[in-house]
């Protein structure tokens, strides 16, 4: 299977997101803020990460889904978070269309439950096949 990697500084949803990944047969390292987050890409290399909105800062993992964007371009991220109750319906709906300010390839809102997260993540590894 791949090796994904799990960018979120909640311990608790990354051992049961990463439990969950390894019964399905992946390979799973974590990073618990944006920029162990990014030195762990490098380390790494995984073939998928998994990531959170807010963590060092509110932006952080928009920022740090942006960077990686541009250096590693076709790297599978999906984002998780409860960030969508601050949001307005302007802002959402920005998001939606806007592959610069937030270059992900799902958005999906905490808590995730294990099986779809696997799912999700199959099916975005099948698709950069």
């Amino acid at each position: 299977m791949a090796h994904v990697l799990l960018i979120d500084d909640d311990v608790d949803l990354v051992a049961t997101n990463k439990l969950a990944l390894e019964n399905g047969g992946h390979t799973v390292s974590a990073a618990y803020s944006a920029k162990e987050g990014f030195e762990a890409v490098e380390r790494f290399r995984p073939e998928l990460i998994v990531l959170d909105v807010m963590m060092e800062s509110f932006y952080a993992g928009f920022e740090l889904a942006q960077r990686l964007n541009r250096e590693y371009p076709k790297l599978p991220m999906i984002m998780l978070s409860g960030v969508d109750e601050y949001m307005d319906d302007a802002v959402r709906a920005s998001q939606d269309h806007d592959d610069v300010w937030m270059p992900v390839h799902r958005f999906m809102e905490k808590p995730v439950p294990g099986a779809v997260l696997l799912y999700e993540v199959d099916h975005l590894l099948h698709e950069a096949l």
